[in-house]
Parts: structure tokens; sequence; C-alpha cells
């Protein structure tokens, strides 16, 4: 296994069959949390999981301001 692969396994391997149950935007505290404030162009989201975890895109790993994902694939969706 790589190290990006092995890296990857660590960090994200545990949400393997965990199911999206929402996705919203973040409320004002959670951006204040953040240290993210409305207008910097990108839109805040939360990604709420089933076990009660969250993700939420990053533009980077330090967290300094949203990010964004792309989804792909699945035509007929």
């Amino acid at each position: 296994m790589s190290k990006h692969a092995k890296y990857i396994e660590d960090s994200w391997g545990d949400l393997v069959g965990c199911t999206i149950t929402k996705v919203r935007a973040m409320t004002p505290s959670e951006m204040s949390e953040s240290l993210w404030y409305e207008g910097g162009g990108s839109i805040p989201i939360v990604i709420e999981l089933n076990d009660g975890r969250v993700l939420i895109p990053s533009s980077d790993p330090e967290g300094n301001m949203p990010g964004h994902i792309f989804v792909e694939g699945a035509d007929d969706v």
C-alpha cells in the first residue's frame, strides 16, 4: 500500500458504510467557530452522517476557508 493510500485509509477509512442523512448550510455559530465569514465566495456546507459525525469541506487541511466537493458520475440521478 502506498503512503498516500495508507494515509487516506487511516484518516477516512472508517467513513465507509456511513450514510449521509442531511446536507445543509453552516449555521452562523458554526461559521464563527471555524473563523469563517459570509461573503467569502464559497457557501460553507455541512454533510451530516448517521453516526453523528459531520463532514465540512475545507479549502485546505488547516481549515482556512470553505471548500468545494465535486459530484460526478451516475448520469441517471
